[in-house]
């Protein structure tokens, strides 16, 4: 089964997930993750994403800035958010953080990554 690798750019924690809230809503426009942006409303997981999730022939491994010395598949010039998948012990980055910043919402992610897993 494949695997997807999703990289926020962000810090993992509770105190780091208030401040990222917090930041979405004051000032959206200079939030740094749009992964987390497109993904996550100010009351969760968009629901969308999770029947997304829930749905597909694929695990799903979510990291932050934090983990990245865990990650050997990642290089210091991998630029954050990002995805990966992994299949037959093969990483390959789907879909790099020029994309994912381009998305207006998840619809536009969803789609993306059933190219990759359908």
């Amino acid at each position: 089964m494949i695997e997807l690798i999703f990289i926020y750019n962000a810090k993992s924690g509770i105190g780091n997930a208030f401040i990222d809230w917090a930041h979405k809503i004051i000032s959206p426009k200079t939030y740094d993750c749009n992964l987390c942006s497109i993904t996550y409303n100010n009351l969760g997981k968009e629901i969308k994403w999770k029947e997304f999730l829930n749905n597909i022939n694929a695990h799903s491994r979510f990291y932050y800035i934090n983990h990245l010395k865990e990650l050997d598949f990642v290089d210091e010039k991998t630029e954050l958010p990002c995805v990966f998948i992994k299949e037959d012990q093969e990483y390959k980055l789907i879909i790099n953080s020029d994309h994912i910043n381009s998305f207006k919402n998840v619809d536009e992610l969803i789609y993306r990554l059933k190219e990759f897993i359908n």
